[in-house]
């Protein structure tokens, strides 16, 4: 028979994600002041435009050094948390899960496409390869401005190591043993808070590898399942047995379902849907937490990853120029190039000269 070590593991360990995301960020925390100290959950997170900064750097699988309260830099655009209304953490995304940079609301990261930024990053962190990006022209968008996520040439984050983020503590089991440390991301980056969780399902795991057959077949599983269930206006989760009838649903789609309920009576404004050039995508409507109508419709904005690439195939004693700068804004997205004999200025680079 085989030994379920490996698949008990797994299923704690999504056990505790779940339990992570729906409760743990519900819980009243201890929130610590400037300069003292904070990291792992018995000492307390951050109180409101502070962040957990380590006083010395350590590698992963090194044990976390300790930590104090710092302030938020001001480019942040953070506001108070007590001022933010946190959207419930869904358990499904079609990204990643994150935390937005003020360190105050977990969501799920915003897709290509999707808006971004705002106010304390109210709207949202930008998933991983994506960036948080003005609509019109091509730099980043900056809080409290709203921008929209796709990819911008020439400017990379390293979503594990993001200094807009705060720093975060845990655990998480790798080659048989809890591997913790600490790290700047704005990602979900571990399965447990502490080493005392991840201990406690390592020992879960070695209890059941180590039960023979006998042992293994004399307990007692009940199937349950966790779920919820619409009451009124709200979701209720409970859970009950695998066989109950009807069927419990997912808390996302309880939401979901929720939400096409109270709007089902709302007429929202129809606003014209643009066409936009070639060089360029439609983003996606943004509509705020429990409201029926966007805020924002749906917009233009470059794709600069259609842009062409500077010419490299030039005839001998040609080189590229660029004819027209591309400015950012659809229709204008990419530079235009043309392969020109010898070192003849461009007609743009004439005229920034003429300007100047």
């Amino acid at each position: 028979m085989q030994q379920p070590g490996a698949a008990m593991r797994t299923a704690l360990a999504l056990l505790w994600l779940w339990f992570w995301l729906c409760c743990y960020a519900e819980q009243e925390q201890t929130r610590k002041g400037l300069g003292q100290e904070c990291g792992w959950a018995e000492l307390g997170r951050c109180d409101t435009n502070l962040t957990c900064v380590p006083e010395t750097l350590t590698d992963p699988g090194e044990s976390p050094g300790p930590s104090v309260c710092k302030p938020v830099p001001q480019s942040s655009g953070c506001v108070p948390c007590a001022e933010v209304q946190c959207p419930k953490a869904k358990r499904q995304c079609p990204g990643s899960h994150v935390t937005e940079p003020c360190g105050c609301c977990q969501h799920c990261a915003r897709q290509r496409g999707q808006v971004c930024g705002g106010p304390h990053w109210e709207r949202g962190y930008c998933d991983r390869g994506l960036t948080c990006t003005r609509f019109l022209g091509h730099v980043p968008a900056t809080p409290p401005e709203t921008g929209v996520c796709k990819a911008l040439p020439g400017y990379r984050v390293d979503h594990w190591a993001d200094p807009h983020c705060p720093w975060q503590w845990g655990c998480n089991i790798r080659a048989g043993s809890c591997d913790c440390y600490g790290t700047q991301t704005c990602q979900l980056a571990f399965a447990y808070h502490s080493m005392r969780d991840c201990m406690k399902t390592m020992e879960e795991d070695w209890r059941y590898a180590g039960m023979t057959e006998e042992e293994l077949e004399a307990e007692q599983w009940e199937c349950m399942t966790n779920g919820c269930e619409i009451q009124g206006d709200k979701c209720v989760c409970m859970k009950k047995s695998c066989f109950s009838k009807p069927p419990l649903l997912s808390e996302d789609d309880c939401e979901n379902q929720l939400e096409q309920t109270r709007c089902a009576n709302v007429s929202c404004p129809i606003v014209p849907v643009p066409s936009c050039p070639p060089d360029s995508f439609l983003t996606a409507p943004y509509t705020p937490l429990h409201q029926c109508c966007p805020l924002l419709p749906a917009l233009c904005t470059c794709a600069f990853e259609r842009c062409p690439a500077e010419p490299t195939d030039c005839p001998p004693g040609h080189r590229a120029h660029i004819v027209t700068r591309g400015d950012g804004h659809p229709g204008t997205c990419c530079h235009r190039y043309l392969c020109r004999r010898g070192e003849e200025e461009s007609a743009t680079q004439k005229r920034e000269e003429e300007e100047d």
